[in-house]
């Protein structure tokens, strides 16, 4: 109250009473404003007590509103040195005091592309277990903050390197050691962040990667929701693999991971369940980590057919919904990301064709043709064939549209026809 009273404008909003917490909101920005932390009696001792020295900078508040007046920054801990050096530093106690700032000295390095001071990057090693005494949401949310930004694979292996990470995430590290056929370069645990680290190129320049298709890599980096799905997939999309991977010694030591793609969207899910996230972020990224083998398939298929179906072209697109884009960008960075001797040739070059078959699908043939009237309903086929309500309507519907995007049915008469023959041969 006293600020506003001598700024003569603003509306107080009180945040926190019992530590003297409160918010001025004035047309043109809103001003935090907070009385001195638990056993600080001046200004400098409660700088000294913040998390990070570049956020123990004060001025006093008579130097800003007298125009005439030289401002003094208060600076015990050399944090404007450390502004213009680039780096984050611990304050003095800072992980003891609030163990979240463990992890969010690489949100802030991520975030301002600053590096991490080597002895904090030292107390972050030595306390990584306090970590695990942070509530859930508050690490989510930090994690969500690294993962906004362009830095999200830099600050990961710089958690990786003090152990943060493994506090954060066993199940990658799960993957360590964890050894691939040759078509990879690394083991399990590298793949997966060297993975993040292509998603992130290909964001930046998409023309490299996707050359007559970049504005679909643009539509992704604007839509943030998206965008975090894929990040959070691409880091996560073989965690399944350590559970899944099986060695046929009669095979000079064939390694296999069948079914890592579902195993490892469970272990998503459940990571999911830990952080707190909304189910519709679940559901993308777990649809994402469950779907990520499809496109290779597909590209296989596509290989050895000369072409792709109908058939498998909708299916695609239906199963992926809202991820169709983030999974092709995602299979192309998964595919970047492994570099080993036997890795297929032109295998991006296979991708990229891929994709553009896809698109041209979805956007000249699925679209228009969801815009457009059906040939039947459920209701069509329950009137007129007799059908009872159940899960056999939906795949019939599926199945007489797909047989009308490949020119087998056009007209209503047909498509009844036709549903009744699929019945009739089971």
């Amino acid at each position: 109250h006293e600020v506003r009273d001598r700024l003569g404008r603003g509306t107080v909003v009180i945040l926190d009473e019992e530590n003297d917490t409160a918010r001025l909101v004035l047309e043109e920005l809103s001003l935090d404003v907070a009385g001195f932390r638990k056993g600080a009696r001046t200004i400098e001792e409660d700088l000294v007590k913040r998390d990070f020295t570049i956020n123990s900078l004060a001025v006093l508040l008579d130097d800003l509103v007298q125009p005439d007046r030289e401002v003094e920054i208060v600076d015990p801990l050399g944090g404007f040195t450390d502004l213009k050096l680039r780096v984050v530093r611990a304050c003095p106690g800072c992980f003891d005091d609030d163990p979240l700032r463990l992890l969010r000295a690489y949100r802030f390095g991520a975030q301002l592309d600053f590096m991490i001071e080597d002895q904090t990057s030292a107390q972050i090693r030595a306390r990584s277990a306090l970590i695990q005494t942070a509530a859930a949401e508050r690490i989510s949310f930090e994690l969500e903050l690294v993962m906004a930004t362009k830095q999200a694979y830099r600050a990961f292996k710089a958690m990786q390197e003090t152990e943060l990470l493994g506090q954060l995430i066993p199940e990658l590290f799960e993957g360590a050691g964890v050894d691939q056929p040759p078509f990879h370069h690394l083991d399990v645990m590298e793949h997966n962040l060297l993975t993040l680290e292509f998603v992130e190129r290909i964001i930046d320049q998409p023309v490299i990667y996707f050359p007559r298709s970049y504005n679909m890599v643009d539509e992704i980096a604007g839509d943030g929701e998206a965008l975090s799905a894929l990040k959070w997939a691409a880091l996560f999309h073989d965690i399944g693999k350590p559970a899944a991977r099986k060695v046929n010694v009669d095979k000079k030591r064939h390694i296999t991971f069948y079914n890592h793609d579902e195993q490892g969207a469970d272990q998503a899910r459940q990571i999911a369940e830990r952080w707190k996230w909304s189910r519709r972020k679940t559901k993308r990224v777990v649809s994402l980590i469950a779907m990520h083998m499809h496109p290779f398939h597909l590209n296989n298929l596509m290989q050895d057919q000369e072409g792709v179906s109908t058939r498998a072209l909708q299916k695609i697109c239906k199963r992926a919904g809202d991820n169709l884009y983030p999974l092709f960008l995602l299979a192309m960075a998964d595919s970047l990301a492994g570099q080993g001797p036997e890795k297929p040739a032109r295998i991006e070059e296979q991708l990229e064709q891929l994709f553009v078959e896809v698109e041209r699908f979805y956007r000249e043939t699925l679209v228009p043709a969801a815009a457009g009237p059906k040939l039947l309903t459920g209701h069509d086929l329950i009137t007129r064939l007799n059908l009872a309500q159940g899960p056999e309507i939906g795949r019939l519907l599926e199945a007489v549209e797909t047989a009308a995007l490949e020119g087998v049915i056009t007209t209503r008469e047909e498509a009844l026809i036709w549903a009744r023959k699929q019945l009739e041969e089971g």
